[in-house]
């Protein structure tokens, strides 16, 4: 029997599934056949079946390391339900059950053992294992062994020595690993011609969202928007403890069944709140990153980040854990620039300069302890430095088996510095992500994929994607457009040198000092909306930002958050009079618009319902019949289907609204489809026939 026969027989006979998810067969296929494997498959993208399939048909045990005791106890409960013979072995079992698994594994009675990476340190456990037919080594999350991953752990290290020693093909799995971390990966559990597999980030169930929120009061909002329009239960979360009760406090105000998690409460209660979320007693969760991996529940219905996580591999895998079972969740995070200091915050405390190492060394030779030493320093993030060199430094001397502060600083301060530039790197493509105007879904495949030769996925339920972003706008009269043109030649000339601020004090004429010391009062453009008041201006940028003619732009090496203005291939085309623009800009503030007298502008910003397609969420409420309802349904199919083949997002051919205005008045005509709200001469001529081709359809005619 073939591997690939074998593995769809045991499939069915020990897991009673029919298919394969994405990517699992090929996955399980090189595992069984003695190949390496490095994979990332998102959180409930099914990793364990790539490698437990394989153990149910190998000789021996396949032994898999998994650093969370509750994961493994998960596992192995789920398998031996299915009479399949496995085991953990970690700090939570009694003696008894410790040597219980023990026996079992010496007497070769089990296919899977979970271990935890610090059991590599018992040199009685590496004994027993030079005793016992190992099959596989499996690492499973393995972001953990590389430093440049989010979430290193020293113990993984062992993992490579244990590869060594056991002379097995070695199978790496995680959610989250960018192409130098699966590099990494590969390099050090020396991995040989591995199969690099980057799959299963098209989840169509779930829909990826955005809203910049100025405020907490803004975040309360759209918090209740989500969970009015989508119904628990679900998680938020924070980035800190105090911010993580505060927001369980208001989903109970809410009238939701809802705790908190973090590391500030005891163990019990963290159990206590974790096991009443998962048997369905709670609601609602609000929680730091502590919370989640392992957390097997399949049935959550949004994923809210009250605060902008520090990297996209962390918001990810957060947000990964919605939608399960496969029905539709929403992923939404709320985002505010000021959420970027909280982040530097963070990776300060975490990545202390090399004079900090040498401080802390220092003192430990001359015998201060550890409290000593980060009461001596001013500010919280420095004492948060202070804790995390002192570590750092207790841990290297240990292994190093050096006296504290004697000699030179045992820890590669090269290394810790590359590691703080790379962590900036990956706070500042998630500040990226909160800004993309680009499908959230081909953005994070594009971000882990790399080089990978997997097609990317189709996606079609994100924001961008469905319009929820942008401005549906209207058309301007010929004196606006050239007031927009002159405004998208101003950030022509300036693009990738200044932000709003500096271009709109361009445009209005400005004499300030940092307008003259660099020359930009010589520049065409200077004064050319001169009859404009600055903060019109900046909302005429905004306005161009909200229609996707304009975008910001990151700032090589300076500080996340920090953003340029620069055009966009759309943005380009209007400026050139190649094509007509629409924005999100009231008639009744720009009826005598033009660069002489152009009048207030007040055009909607991002997160307000009148620049959205309803309370960014859904489409406008428009009421449908039963017939409606289908003629919608068969719309949203024909512009999901074209914006494929065009490869550009839905909502550039329609927004959702003009979707569902078209399917409530059923125009017959090319007359009468002008008459819908959305639909000008232009869409008129590029889609009309087509449209009015779906609605002559007979719902009886659909495939």
């Amino acid at each position: 029997m073939s591997a690939s026969a074998a593995l769809q027989e045991a499939l069915l006979d020990v897991f009673g599934h029919h298919h394969f998810r994405t990517g699992q067969q090929q996955a399980a296929e090189a595992v069984l056949e003695g190949r390496d494997v490095v994979a990332v498959m998102p959180t409930g993208a099914g990793k364990s079946i790539c490698y437990q399939l394989p153990a149910a048909l190998l000789q021996g045990t396949t032994l898999v390391v998994s650093p969370l005791i509750a994961l493994m106890k998960d596992q192995v409960d789920a398998l031996r339900s299915r009479s399949f013979p496995a085991a953990a072995i970690h700090s939570g079992l009694s003696g008894s059950q410790r040597f219980a698994a023990e026996n079992a594994f010496r007497n070769g009675q089990l296919r899977i053992l979970y271990v935890a990476p610090e059991r590599l340190r018992s040199d009685r456990f590496r004994s027993l294992l030079r005793t016992v037919n190992i099959a596989r080594l499996v690492v499973d999350e393995a972001h953990c062994i590389s430093q440049w991953g989010h979430d290193f752990r020293p113990d993984y290290r062992r993992i490579g020595g244990l590869r060594e020693e056991l002379g097995v093909p070695a199978a790496a799995f995680t959610a989250t690993a960018t192409p130098d971390v699966r590099t990494d990966i590969c390099q050090q559990l020396n991995l040989r011609s591995p199969l690099q597999l980057v799959t299963g980030f098209d989840r169509p169930n779930l829909t990826l969202a955005i809203e910049e929120c100025s405020s907490r009061v803004a975040k309360a909002q759209a918090l209740d928007r989500v969970v009015r329009e989508v119904g628990p239960p679900g998680i938020v979360y924070a980035a800190t403890r105090k911010d993580v009760e505060m927001w369980a406090a208001l989903l109970r105000e809410r009238g939701l069944a809802a705790d908190s998690y973090h590391a500030g409460r005891d163990d019990a209660d963290r159990h206590h709140a974790q096991d009443e979320f998962l048997a369905g007693r709670l609601e609602a969760i609000a929680a730091t990153n502590a919370f989640g991996m392992g957390i097997d529940k399949a049935d959550i219905r949004f994923v809210i980040h009250a605060d902008l996580p520090g990297s996209v591999e962390a918001y990810y895998q957060e947000a990964g854990r919605a939608g399960r079972d496969g029905l539709p969740a929403r992923c939404v995070l709320l985002y505010s620039p000021a959420d970027i200091r909280t982040q530097e915050f963070f990776l300060s405390g975490s990545n202390p300069p090399a004079s900090l190492f040498r401080e802390a060394w220092h003192l430990l030779g001359q015998g201060a302890d550890d409290g000593e030493i980060e009461a001596s320093a001013p500010k919280a993030a420095n004492r948060m430095a202070l804790g995390t060199a002192l570590r750092l430094l207790r841990q290297a001397a240990e292994t190093q088996s050096c006296p504290l502060g004697e000699g030179p600083v045992p820890v590669d301060l090269a290394r810790v510095a590359e590691k703080a530039r790379r962590d900036g790197d990956r706070l500042r493509a998630m500040v990226r992500y909160a800004h993309s105007r680009t499908c959230r879904t081909r953005f994070i495949f594009d971000y882990f994929a790399g080089d990978a030769l997997e097609e990317p996925p189709e996606c079609g339920t994100c924001d961008v994607c469905q319009g929820w972003r942008f401005a549906e706008g209207r058309e301007l009269s010929d004196r606006e457009v050239l007031t927009v043109r002159i405004a998208l030649s101003a950030v022509a000339r300036l693009s990738g040198r200044f932000g709003a601020a500096r271009i709109a004090q361009v445009l209005i004429g400005s004499q300030s000092q940092e307008v003259t010391s660099r020359g930009l009062h010589r520049l065409p453009t200077h004064g050319k909306l001169r009859s404009m008041r600055l903060e019109d201006v900046k909302e005429l940028l905004a306005a161009l930002l909200d229609g996707g003619y304009v975008e910001r732009q990151p700032i090589p090496n300076a500080r996340p958050g920090t953003f340029v203005l620069g055009l966009t291939p759309e943005g380009r085309d209007v400026m050139k009079a190649e094509a007509a623009p629409r924005l999100a800009w009231p008639k009744s503030q720009s009826s005598t618009s033009g660069p002489e007298s152009a009048p207030p502008l007040k055009a909607p910003r991002s997160g307000s319902p009148t620049a959205r397609t309803g309370p960014r969420g859904a489409p406008e409420d428009i009421p449908l019949d039963g017939e409606g309802e289908d003629l919608y349904s068969r719309l949203k199919t024909w512009r999901l289907e074209l914006a494929r083949e065009d490869k550009i997002p839905p909502f550039y051919i329609f927004a959702d609204k003009t979707l569902k205005a078209i399917a409530s008045q059923r125009p017959s005509t090319a007359q009468e489809l002008l008459g819908v709200k959305g639909i000008g001469p232009a869409k008129l001529e590029k889609y009309g026939k087509a449209v009015l081709g779906v609605l002559k359809e007979s719902p009886n005619a659909e495939t």
